[in-house]
């Protein structure tokens, strides 16, 4: 069981580092896009309504962009949340069978047990029914 929870650690662990990856590439684009953004209106040799119609459009591009990744975030949240769901329920049911099984066992070694006793007392009274038919 060790060997196994340790590889699954480590998958763990490399997926959180992907996510995390992902994440702050992400973040790289979304500050790369601000930043052309800002210096495109401070520098544009644009007239004011062309640059608000610009603004606009990349604003629109920019929330679509947002949008769609955090959709896919999501997505992405919901199929993890339904693997762990799956394992865990796995998890549960080899346990329980495991902790059924082990019940069983005892039980049957503690019946076992008293049908031996038993089974001596009905000897012992054997015995001692044979010799009181004899005197």
């Amino acid at each position: 069981m060790g060997l196994i929870n340790y590889i699954h650690e480590k998958r763990l662990e490399k997926e959180r580092a992907e996510r995390n990856e992902k994440i702050v590439g992400t973040l790289k684009v979304l500050a790369g896009v601000g930043a052309g953004f800002t210096l495109g209106v401070l520098f544009a040799p644009k007239s004011g309504k062309e640059t608000r119609k610009n603004i606009s459009d990349a604003t629109k591009k920019g929330l679509n962009y947002v949008g769609e990744n955090l959709a896919n975030a999501k997505n992405y949240i919901e199929e993890k949340t339904s693997d762990i769901r799956e394992a865990l329920a796995e998890k549960y049911d080899e346990l329980t069978d495991e902790i059924i099984s082990e019940k069983v066992e005892e039980i049957e070694e503690e019946i076992e047990e008293e049908v031996e006793e038993v089974a001596k007392k009905v000897e012992e009274k054997a015995k001692e029914v044979k010799e009181k038919a004899k005197k």
